[in-house]
């Protein structure tokens, strides 16, 4: 039996963070049917 795949999609707080939150929900939704999970994980300098 195959392991999950995983991608982890980073958020920060940098100016690129709009362009990231808009992108997250089309990433989870390709991942979905391809049966791969979607962990998000906050690598900003103040969280």
């Amino acid at each position: 039996m195959t392991q999950k795949s995983t991608i982890v999609y980073t958020h920060t707080d940098e100016a690129p963070a709009l362009a990231t939150q808009s992108l997250l929900p089309i990433v989870q939704a390709f991942a979905r049917h391809a049966d791969i999970d979607v962990k998000t994980s906050d690598i900003s300098l103040s969280g």
